[in-house]
């Protein structure tokens, strides 16, 4: 038997037993079986959902992209604040989204789902601080030309009229505002004086 052909049998089988196979499922169904493990299923067809439409075990419904489904678990954690899978069928009720289950079955379970969003996120954050320190230290080099007396008030009002970075995140960034100004080298000012 073609390796194709032993992995859509097991999957099969394992899918007599459930009516929607997870991965965790297929994975205590093939613990003590000589039948392919969840690895060679997911490297063999390179998703969890791809490996479930070959065996035919995927419902003909709408078929969400990964992106399509990322951009739900974004959404919902940003509007739930947690990111489980009772938080996000809430979340899900009063929205037209992906199903706890379209999400299950494309990536396989619920835990690497959000591991997923979790690295794509960790991704977007380390790619973030260069840009940000820049728009940090371009606001700063420009108010300090501009706003008379300089300090963090008088910044932290400009800041919000020209839309740029606050105190807090300036602070956050360098440990104060203190700390901000002198690694640019600036200095507060009282009534326009430097």
């Amino acid at each position: 038997m073609n390796r194709e052909a032993e992995i859509i049998q097991s999957l099969r089988a394992a899918a007599s037993l459930t009516p929607t196979l997870t991965v965790k499922q297929y994975q205590l169904w093939s613990r003590d079986r000589d039948v392919p493990t969840f690895l060679d299923v997911l490297n063999f067809y390179g998703s969890w959902t791809g490996a479930l439409k070959a065996a035919g075990l995927v419902e003909s419904r709408k078929q969400y992209t990964q992106q399509e489904l990322i951009a739900a678990l974004r959404l919902a954690l940003e509007q739930e604040g947690r990111l489980t899978s009772t938080h996000y069928q809430q979340w899900a009720k009063g929205q037209v989204a992906p199903s706890l289950g379209d999400i299950i079955s494309h990536f396989g379970s619920w835990s690497l789902a959000v591991k997923t969003v979790e690295r794509l996120e960790e991704l977007h954050f380390t790619a973030q601080p260069e840009r940000e320190k820049a728009e940090i230290v371009q606001s700063l080099l420009e108010a300090s030309r501009v706003v008379v007396p300089f300090n963090a008030v008088t910044y932290q009002k400009w800041a919000k009229r020209h839309k740029r970075p606050s105190v807090a995140k300036i602070s956050r960034r360098y440990g104060s505002w203190k700390r901000a100004l002198a690694e640019l080298e600036l200095r507060e000012s009282c009534n326009g004086k430097k």
